[in-house]
């Protein structure tokens, strides 16, 4: 075949394409499609009740997730850690159902089960570690959106504690969760907040 015939195929489609194929569609196959789109995969269907029923409740997904995320995380028994698998579960929550007090309460959970792991386990890998601190500076910064003091009242005391789990883990941990709650000035918000953790200089794991 001669390279410079054309062959009647195009490049893939871009969102302008489909666009504008859609508005010049019949509804009815527009809606074929979506049904179609549902009937693939249950995040299609998830993503679809979010964005249409917004008052969805979805709690037993989150507990769902919930219990993905602590348990790769912290597996019990001990056996490998998949923060991988954990930070992808909190994507996939956040992406098909828009929750955000759902999702601050997924990246809470992972940087909880990370801190009670390194203190159980002694995780030994500085990479762990910079996982837990990225999680815990995204988690921050919603709930240090001055449009999430709801948020921040509901999970305030549990971040609070954070600094006292902390304290017998290693690799400067302890030391950087003080900082960063510092940083963001919840601390500052409430008196009653603990006592600053002591510095432990055992190891990581992630």
């Amino acid at each position: 075949m001669n390279p410079q015939e054309p062959t009647g195929k195009i490049t893939t489609p871009t969102w302008t394409d489909i666009r504008r194929k859609l508005g010049q569609t019949d509804m009815d196959y527009v809606i074929g499609i979506v049904k179609a789109l549902f009937d693939f995969s249950k995040e299609n269907r998830t993503f679809l009740a979010s964005r249409l029923f917004p008052e969805t409740d979805w709690s037993a997904l989150l507990e769902k997730c919930r219990k993905q995320v602590r348990e790769a995380v912290f597996p019990d028994p001990p056996r490998q850690i998949r923060l991988g698998d954990a930070r992808k579960a909190i994507s996939a929550y956040k992406k098909a159902t828009s929750d955000l007090a759902g999702t601050a309460e997924l990246m809470l959970v992972f940087v909880e089960s990370g801190t009670e792991c390194a203190s159980s386990y002694g995780v030994d890998y500085e990479s762990f570690y910079n996982s837990l601190i990225s999680m815990l500076n995204n988690l921050l910064d919603v709930l240090c959106d001055e449009h999430n003091r709801g948020l921040l009242e509901r999970f305030r005391e549990r971040v609070y504690a954070l600094e006292e789990k902390a304290s017998d883990t290693g690799w400067g941990y302890a030391d950087s969760v003080s900082e960063r709650l510092a940083e963001s000035g919840l601390l500052d918000d409430e008196s009653e907040g603990p006592d600053d953790a002591a510095v432990a200089g055992t190891e990581p794991d992630g």
